[in-house]
This record gives structure tokens, C-alpha cells and sequence, in this order.
């Protein structure tokens, strides 16, 4: 048989294991995080060489996966978080040769956040509560409408006081909900993209110090 047969057959079944146990809750609303590393601090002041160079440190990037996980499951205490790397384009020169590798960012999926964790917020979440929003308004000062825009705003809050490496600015992380089953799904195929498509090896895309996978 084709080895490259063999091959995308395994890389499928991986992919369809590690869907299928993100996938095992039937509770709705999922939350989905982008995390990004900006070169700048919250004062817009360049942080220095030694720290963005860790931004291409698989390693480095893996520690911190691990600290923003635990700080969303103390503070929100959801079931699962499931953590995952990705790079951004690589820099080629004039040929098109790679001259630098893309530094990374996270993708992370979290179970649902319960509305009561909300409603009757712990120490921590009173905490962000007074972490500034949109507009630079603190959170609890805004008017919300929805419960589940709330929710957004307040991972955004944790993921940002998480690490020294996220800063207040609005595109340093982007929060959605995954509101049905088919919508987990694609978010996890698209997290696994890079090893689906043979970029990269599945222990370099999937961080599981930082997931709630198990062997099956």
C-alpha cells in the first residue's frame, strides 16, 4: 500500500480521536480564544529583545499555554480547556526562501462557562470585573444585554492578566462562542490544520500539558 495512503489515514484518525474528546460535552455554549504576543507593552512601550524572541520558542510558548489554562480553570471552573500552537506566516526574502520562521500564537478552546459562575462571581472574577472593557471602560461599568458578551469580555480579562505576554490592546486576544456542535468541530479541524496538512508534527501543534486530553 501507498505510504502516503498510510500516512494521511493516520494523521485522519488522530485528527478524529483528539475532535471526537474535545467534543464530549453536550453543554453549550464552547468559548474560543485567539491569543496573540504583542511586541508591545500596555503602556505602548517596545518590550525588550529578550522577551519577543521567547514569542519563537515553541517551549517558552508551551509554558505560558500552561499558565493561562490554569488561571481560566481557577477562575471560571469549566470542565475542559484544550490548548493549541500555531505560527503566524513564515518571512521569505526576495527568492521566496524562508528567511524567518513566524513567531507563534495560541488557539484555545474552552467548555462552557456556566451562567451562575457569573451571576454569583467568586473572588477572582470580581476581580476582572474591574479590569478595563472595550473602550477602556471598566467592565463593570458597561452595559451588557447578553450574558454569554459578558462571559467573552471576562476571558479576554483573565487570558490578559494571565500572562505578561498579552497586553490590554483589543486585538491581543479575540474570544467567540461555538454555539453548536458543528461549529467545535471545524474550530478544532482548524486548529490541527498545520499537522493535517504534514507542517508540522501533532505534538507540535497540540500543547497537552496545557489540554484536558486523555488516552483513549
Amino acid at each position: 500500500m501507498n505510504n502516503t495512503i498510510i500516512s494521511s489515514t493516520g494523521t485522519a484518525q488522530i485528527i478524529n480521536a483528539l475532535v471526537e474528546q474535545v467534543s464530549e460535552g453536550e453543554d453549550y455554549p464552547y468559548v474560543y480564544s485567539v491569543v496573540y504576543f504583542g511586541f508591545y507593552d500596555n503602556n505602548h512601550i517596545k518590550l525588550p529583545p529578550s522577551l519577543i524572541r521567547k514569542f519563537w520558542d515553541k517551549y517558552e510558548c508551551e509554558r505560558t499555554a500552561i499558565i493561562v489554562r490554569n488561571s481560566l480553570k481557577e477562575t471560571f471552573g469549566m470542565d475542559g480547556v484544550w490548548a493549541f500552537q500555531e505560527r503566524h506566516k513564515d518571512i521569505l526574502n526576495k527568492d521566496g526562501e524562508v528567511e524567518k520562521k513566524g513567531k507563534y500564537h495560541l488557539n484555545i478552546i474552552t467548555s462552557q462557562i456556566r451562567d451562575c459562575v457569573i451571576e454569583e462571581p467568586n473572588r477572582k472574577i470580581r476581580r476582572l470585573l474591574g479590569d478595563d472593557g472595550r473602550m477602556g471602560v471598566p467592565i463593570k461599568d458597561l452595559v451588557w444585554n447578553d450574558i454569554d458578551e459578558l462571559k467573552k469580555e471576562l476571558v479576554n480579562a483573565c487570558i490578559r492578566r494571565a500572562s505578561e505576554w498579552v497586553n490590554r490592546f483589543q486585538y491581543s486576544v479575540k474570544t467567540e462562542l461555538l454555539l453548536e456542535p458543528i461549529d467545535l468541530d471545524t474550530t478544532v479541524r482548524y486548529c490541527l490544520k498545520d499537522y493535517q496538512h504534514g507542517k508540522a508534527d501533532f505534538t507540535d501543534v497540540v500543547i497537552f500539558p496545557a489540554s484536558d486530553f486523555y488516552k483513549p
